[in-house]
């Protein structure tokens, strides 16, 4: 009977509490080990988000890139009086809060990020890409009644087109149509505001300028200049888009402008950073490689940034067979600049849309150089090779 008792005894007070803790310490490591393997997951899926993000932005960019000088190539576009850009323009870190006038209007709404803490270095470019599109194109043609071949009457709004032409640029609700008026083989784009379009006189009736803004000399408002006796004259609407990064709401942005609006539109929350470069042929010497601006190693300073007395920033003549003059301004050098852009090179730095805020360490920057601030980067960089600029306008 003893050893029965002996037998059926069960664990003590201190035995099952010993038990306890054990198993408590045991949970608890087995808790503590799932909770790191999903941290670890949601940090890995995060980081996968961003990339795909990045791939994203980069399809997007680099089809926007490709439709540039598209129907005009790299030849000079006449948007109002004073105001003459190429069909790629890029501002180097620029307060848009100021503007870029006539076409970046200054914008309250915008901010670059803070001035001094972590993003202090994050300040991205803007870039703005214009383009003709081909759908509604019409072709310009002879005056009839004329004594030599001109598109353009001696009424300095009034151009003639080819037979039935398209109305789809016809103005709807008392409106204008933007579009350019190119021949790409006298390297010029008229911006116009298309007000009619008269099918059976064959006829269109346009004002050069854009908006409220017109242009007040100049081959694109002389009847009379011999650019009107050259064959070669399409009619397109205008196309394009601007690109910021805005740091207003104390987050980064990444924002869309479509040509003619005015409400900027975002495309991401996860780029932190745009930056461009872009890639300049010699037009005397188009076998040598390009010079990209700005190039840091060789010190040479955005397109933007030049003037006529840095040596860096010299342009070649042109061709022997079509020399330019030396430009005589730092607009003037700038624009020639921008005519012999023919590659880009994009660098997009892309967050993880969620911060891992066990990792934050204030005041800390990681190998890359970025704050260490629960975020996880991935930096991607492409280069796009312009295929309009390179197949008319000023060639090579």
């Amino acid at each position: 009977m003893r050893r029965r008792a002996s037998l059926q005894r069960g664990f003590t007070l201190v035995e099952l509490m010993i038990g306890s803790a054990v198993s408590v310490v045991l949970l608890a490591m087995a808790l503590g080990a799932s909770l790191q393997l999903q941290r670890r997951s949601t940090l890995e899926q995060q980081t996968m988000l961003a990339q795909t993000n990045a791939r994203s932005i980069k399809e997007f960019l680099v089809s926007e890139l490709l439709r540039v000088g598209a129907g005009m190539g790299n030849a000079t576009m006449v948007f109002s009086q004073d105001d003459v850009r190429q069909g790629l323009t890029v501002w180097t870190s620029p307060d848009l809060s100021e503007g870029r006038p006539p076409l970046l209007a200054a914008d309250p709404g915008f901010s670059l990020p803070p001035a001094s803490g972590p993003y202090a270095d994050m300040a991205s470019d803007a870039l703005q890409l214009w383009w003709g599109d081909s759908r509604g194109l019409i072709t310009l043609d002879d005056c009839s009644g004329g004594k030599a071949y001109r598109v353009r009457e001696d009424g300095a709004e009034r151009f003639c087109t080819a037979a039935s032409p398209s109305t789809e640029l016809q103005p709807v609700s008392g409106q204008t149509t933007p579009a350019f008026l190119v021949n790409a083989s006298q390297a010029l784009a008229c911006h116009v505001e298309v007000q009619q379009v008269r099918a059976a006189s064959q006829e269109v009736s346009a004002v050069a300028g854009t908006g409220a803004l017109r242009t007040g000399s100049g081959p694109c408002v002389d009847a009379q200049d011999a650019v009107w006796e050259q064959t070669g004259w399409l009619l397109m609407r205008a196309q394009g888009a601007s690109y910021r990064v805005n740091w207003a709401s104390g987050e980064p942005v990444l924002e869309y402008l479509a040509a003619g609006a005015t409400t900027w539109t975002a495309m991401s929350r996860d780029v932190e950073r745009l930056k461009v470069r872009q890639g300049l042929i010699d037009l005397s010497q188009p076998q040598l490689p390009p010079r990209w601006f700005p190039d840091a190693e060789a010190g040479r300073p955005a397109v933007d940034a030049c003037t006529l007395g840095q040596a860096l920033c010299a342009v070649d003549t042109g061709p022997a067979d079509a020399p330019e003059d030396a430009p005589t301004s730092d607009a003037e050098l700038q624009r020639l600049l921008q005519e012999r852009v023919r590659s880009v090179e994009v660098t997009l730095v892309v967050r993880t849309p969620r911060r891992d805020l066990g990792s934050v360490q204030a005041g800390t920057s990681d190998d890359e150089g970025f704050p260490q601030d629960g975020y996880r980067r991935r930096t991607l960089t492409f280069r796009v090779s312009l295929r309009n600029p390179a197949i008319a306008g000023r060639v090579p």
